[in-house]
This record gives structure tokens, C-alpha cells and sequence, in this order.
């Protein structure tokens, strides 16, 4: 009988003891592998290039619904604008985005990439000029803007024929001193009788050529609107970069602060920093959202960064889905493409809605309008500063 136990106790532990050295093995990290939280990578690969291809699918990448963009233009002065709806195949009807540029900016060519990035997306996208030249007064910005939005809407509701307009799917984004019209068009959106915004981006806002945060706090040059009335419900990211020595982040982390009506799971605030990693910085600086189609100025920045938050803010706001590339401090968010080495880049930096922030915080951008580093690289071994994405293009002191 004692040998048939032996022999029962042998059959139960020799799997197991079979098993252990395999599960210990791999259990065990290989060298051989690198992942994205791995520190072996070199502190600076000269041979590695940054990602160079837009992503076949997801936000910002270039699975579209439409292949071409139909422009059409209406009224004039600071109430004109372009209207872009998708073609072929041309939709029924179709979510609202507005764009609004940059100081100066008064003319689409340099955000027309994003914007037919959005359009083909299967959005109508209106970029109001709202400048008639570059003495407009700033307090017409946000109701140009209103005035161009809703010419649109009955421009196209004339003719049932073109792509109606789902004005409950409405959102806003915005580049510098359009990212201040932004925030104002989201909390006065009332006052000016347009939709309710599910989803509104300021990106790089400023009011001043001044990154230094009092300059920009005494500036009233465009002046804030009340920040509590954007609607609790909307979907809100507000963005700025670690070298931006034309606003700063005055204007990104007051907003952020002072949307005291936003569901705190519904608002972050987003940095994008300087990577230095293949020698030549992509330094996240204040042009960074420009590029003009087919030019070098579309990067891995605007797929992974710019174009790749909002469209999942949007798709967040209008379908239900995608939310973690916009919102959450996911690694969705964060990503922003991998080097040719496979090294990933330094990922965004967010603050999520209960985050203490404090827009008065002294800005100092990492590195200058020269190029150069305003503070020695840490040592190796210290905590490492504040790494980054962005493209290394020139600060334009006449756009802010």
C-alpha cells in the first residue's frame, strides 16, 4: 500500500518540478530585450533618426474615411474664413471642428496639413480668419470667430446636397493666440449662440510675445474670458512646450486651473518636451504645430503629438472611443513613436485634473530662439531633467 502512495506522490510532483526551472526561466528579464522602460539605452545615439512615418491607423495616423477636401470661402475681413468638408466619398452630414490660427496667421497654408489631416478624418473644419489685418482689436477675435462659424453652418444648411453639419458634435482647437480665442470661444459659447463644445484644445495659447509668465499674466492684450463656464462635460486638454520662448505656460496652466466647471476626468494638462536623444534636438518650441503639406515640417510631432490628441479628444467627445490617447496619463497618451533604434521618445508629461498646478510658476524654456540649452545637461547619474519631442523649426516672433 506505502508503494502505491510513493508512487501517487511521484506522479503529482514530478510536473511540478518539471515545471519550476522553466517558469524561473522565464521569469527572468533578457538582455537581449529592450523595453520602454528599460535605462540601457545610450544616453545619445548620433546614428538614430526620429520617427519618420505617420502611423497607418489610430489617432494621427492616416487611415482616412475620405480621400479628398472641398474649400469653400465666405464673407470678408476679419468675419472670413475657409470651410473644408470631406469628399470622395462626400458624407450626409459630418461632426464640426474649428481651427483658429495664430496671430497673423490670417490665411490657412501654414496649419493646412492638420486641417485636411482633420478634414479627411470625416470632419467639416472652419478656419475663421477673424483678423482683418494685424491691428484688429483683440476683443473682436472670439465674436469674428462666432460670426464665420455661423455663416458656415447656413451656408452649408442651404443646399441639402452639401455635408451637413452635427452641430452637437462641435469642438475647437486652437494654436497661440488662437488657443487664448479658443478657451474664451469655449466659456463664452453662449454669448455667441454657437453649439455647446465637446472638445476644446489650446495649444501653445499666449497673449503676448512673452514666455515669462508675469509678462503674460499683466498682458491684456486678448482678454481671458471666464474659464468656469466651459461646460463640465467638455473634453479639455490644454498644451504647452518646454522651449516655447514666444508665450510660455502661463496662459495653458491658467486655463487648465480656472476650467473650474470641467469634471477633473475630463481635463489635463499636457507638456511636450525637448528630446535629445540623437544628437540634434527636436526642441519643442512655439512653430511646432505648423507644417505646410508635403513639407518636412509635418513630424512625428504633429502624428504622434498634436494631430494624435486631438483626434482622440474628438473621437472621445463625438463616438465614445479613443479616449486614452487624450486623456488619463495612459501610455497612449504618452507615446510619441519610437527612434530607428527602437529607442521610444521621451514621452509627454501630464498633469491630470485634481493635479495642484500653479500657472504662476517662473517659466524658463529649455532652450532658447538660438538653439542653445539655457541650463548644463544633468549628470547621468542625477534625475534626469526634463527630456522631449518637438521639431527644431524657428520661433516667428510676428505670430504668436
Amino acid at each position: 500500500m506505502k508503494n502505491y502512495l510513493w508512487l501517487i506522490l511521484a506522479a503529482l510532483l514530478l510536473p511540478a518540478l518539471l515545471l519550476a526551472p522553466a517558469v524561473a526561466q522565464d521569469a527572468k528579464p533578457t538582455k537581449e530585450k529592450k523595453t520602454e522602460s528599460d535605462e540601457n539605452w545610450p544616453e545619445c545615439n548620433l546614428d538614430a533618426e526620429p520617427p519618420s512615418e505617420q502611423p497607418e491607423k489610430g489617432p494621427g495616423g492616416k487611415d482616412y474615411k475620405h480621400k479628398e477636401v472641398e474649400v469653400y470661402e465666405g464673407l470678408s475681413g476679419g468675419e472670413h474664413y475657409w470651410l473644408y468638408t470631406p469628399a470622395e466619398p462626400r458624407p450626409k452630414k459630418a461632426p464640426v471642428v474649428v481651427f483658429v490660427h495664430g496671430y497673423g496667421a490670417m490665411k490657412p497654408e501654414g496649419y493646412e496639413a492638420w486641417l485636411h489631416h482633420l478634414c479627411k478624418r470625416g470632419n467639416i473644419v472652419i478656419y475663421p480668419q477673424y483678423q482683418a489685418h494685424g491691428l484688429e482689436a483683440p476683443t473682436n477675435y472670439a465674436p469674428n470667430c462666432a460670426t464665420s462659424i455661423l455663416d458656415a453652418f447656413q451656408h452649408l444648411e442651404a443646399d441639402e446636397k452639401l455635408t451637413q453639419p452635427i452641430k452637437e458634435d462641435f469642438a475647437i482647437v486652437g494654436h497661440s493666440a488662437g488657443g487664448v480665442t479658443t478657451a474664451n470661444l469655449a466659456a463664452d459659447y453662449e454669448l455667441l449662440k454657437l453649439p455647446k463644445p465637446k472638445a476644446a484644445m489650446p495649444v501653445q495659447p499666449g497673449r503676448a510675445f512673452n514666455y515669462q509668465t508675469q509678462g503674460q499674466k499683466k498682458s491684456q492684450l486678448i482678454p481671458f474670458s471666464d474659464f468656469s463656464k466651459i461646460p463640465e462635460d467638455c473634453l479639455l486638454l490644454c498644451v504647452f512646450g518646454d522651449s516655447d520662448t514666444t508665450v510660455g505656460s502661463y496662459c495653458a496652466k491658467y486655463f487648465f486651473v480656472n476650467a473650474t466647471s470641467v469634471k477633473t476626468e475630463n481635463k489635463n494638462l499636457v507638456e511636450f518636451p525637448t528630446c535629445e536623444y540623437c544628437g540634434k534636438p527636436c526642441v519643442a518650441g512655439h512653430r511646432t504645430p505648423a507644417g505646410l503639406i508635403n513639407d518636412e515640417g509635418v513630424d512625428y510631432l504633429d502624428w504622434y503629438g498634436y494631430w494624435k490628441l486631438f483626434d482622440g479628444l474628438t473621437d472621445a467627445a463625438f463616438y465614445g472611443k479613443n479616449r486614452e490617447y487624450a486623456l488619463g496619463d495612459t501610455p497612449e497618451q504618452k507615446f510619441m513613436g519610437k527612434y530607428s533604434d527602437g529607442r521610444p521618445v521621451t514621452p509627454l508629461k501630464v498633469w491630470l485634473g485634481d493635479a495642484k498646478v500653479d500657472p504662476e510658476e517662473e517659466y524658463e524654456p529649455l532652450y532658447d530662439r538660438s538653439g542653445n540649452r539655457t541650463e548644463p545637461k544633468p549628470e547621468k547619474d542625477a534625475e534626469p531633467k526634463k527630456e522631449a519631442p518637438s521639431k527644431g523649426k524657428k520661433e516667428d516672433e510676428e505670430e504668436f
